[in-house]
C-alpha cells in the first residue's frame, strides 16, 4: 500500500508540474502602439514586447482595412521587442488590428486597436489635475498642452470608483475646467443650476484622506493624487505651482483661473 501511495503522489506531482509549466510557458503581449498615418501615403509600424519563459516561435500582426479581408504579417523581433508594418491606405480608411503570439506552451492575443488614416489620435496626456478643494468640493482640471482637446470619454476616479465621465466638448488650450460634487449643485446648494455635464457623482471632504485620479478614455493614467500618507489638511485647496506642471501646494482657492504662486506650504507626503 506504501509504494502504491508512493507512486502515486509521484505521478500527481508530474502531472502538476507539467500543466504549470504550460501555463507560464504561454506569451504575454504588452506595449502595443503604432505610428501615425498622416495621409495614404504612409506605412504604419506596430510594435510589441512579447514576453514568455520559453522561445517565442511566431508572432503575427493581423489587420482588417475597411471593409477588406484580413491579412497578416509576420512581425520581425529583436529579443521581446517585435514590430510589423501595415502597408498604406487611402484616406478616411478605418484599420482595426491585433497581435498573436506563439511558443510551445500556447498562444495569446492582445487586444483590438484601430487607426483611420488621415485622423491624428488626441493626445490626452497635457490634461492634469491642477487643483482640488474638500471646502467648497470641487475638482479643477487644466490642459497644457497647445491644442484643444475633446474631454469625451476622459474620466475621474475618487478612491478607485468612477465619479465623472467627459462629455463630448473641448477644453482650450491654457484653459482650466471646473468640476464640482454633487453635494453643492443640488437645490439650494452654493452652486445650484450648475452645469450637470460638469458635476462628478461624489462627495469631497477637506477632512478625509482622498484619492483622486485622472484617466484617458481607455484607461491609461494621465494624472493621480493621492492623499493617502498627508496627514494635515487643507486649509483651502491643494494647487499645483505652476500650473499644470508644478509640484502641489496648501494655497488659497482660485477657481477657474491661474492658481496662487505661493510655494510657502508645500504637501508633503503624497502618494
Amino acid at each position: 500500500m506504501k509504494k502504491i501511495f508512493i507512486a502515486a503522489f509521484a505521478m500527481l506531482f508530474v502531472f502538476s508540474s507539467c500543466v504549470k509549466d504550460k501555463v507560464y510557458s504561454v506569451p504575454t503581449i504588452t506595449g502595443v502602439t503604432n505610428t501615425i498615418a498622416y495621409d495614404e501615403t504612409e506605412d504604419v509600424t506596430v510594435t510589441a514586447i512579447v514576453s514568455a519563459l520559453v522561445p517565442v516561435s511566431e508572432v503575427n500582426l493581423i489587420y482588417k482595412a475597411g471593409s477588406s479581408a484580413a491579412a497578416t504579417v509576420k512581425m520581425e523581433g529583436l529579443g521581446e521587442s517585435f514590430k510589423g508594418i501595415i502597408p498604406a491606405q487611402p484616406m478616411g480608411t478605418e484599420v482595426v488590428y491585433y497581435i498573436e503570439a506563439f511558443t510551445d506552451g500556447g498562444n495569446a492575443i492582445s487586444k483590438e486597436a484601430s487607426y483611420t488614416v488621415g485622423v491624428i489620435p488626441i493626445d490626452f496626456t497635457v490634461l492634469k489635475l491642477n487643483e482640488l478643494n474638500g471646502n467648497d468640493k470641487f475638482i479643477e482640471i487644466v490642459n497644457t498642452g497647445r491644442e484643444n482637446v475633446n474631454l469625451k470619454g476622459l474620466k475621474i476616479l475618487k478612491d478607485t470608483k468612477d465619479v465623472w465621465t467627459g462629455p463630448n466638448r473641448e477644453l482650450a488650450a491654457g484653459a482650466f475646467l471646473l468640476l464640482y460634487s454633487e453635494d453643492v449643485v443640488v437645490s439650494g446648494g452654493a452652486q445650484e443650476g450648475y452645469d450637470p455635464e460638469l458635476v462628478f457623482t461624489s462627495g469631497l471632504s477637506a477632512k478625509k484622506a482622498v484619492r483622486v485620479q485622472l484617466n484617458d478614455p481607455v484607461g491609461n493614467p494621465l494624472d493621480d493624487f493621492n492623499l493617502v500618507t498627508v496627514s494635515k489638511t487643507a486649509p483651502a485647496s491643494y494647487s499645483r505651482v505652476p500650473d499644470g506642471t508644478g509640484n502641489w501646494f496648501f494655497t488659497p482657492a482660485t477657481p477657474g483661473v491661474k492658481n496662487s504662486t505661493d510655494n510657502s506650504d508645500p504637501v508633503t507626503g503624497l502618494m
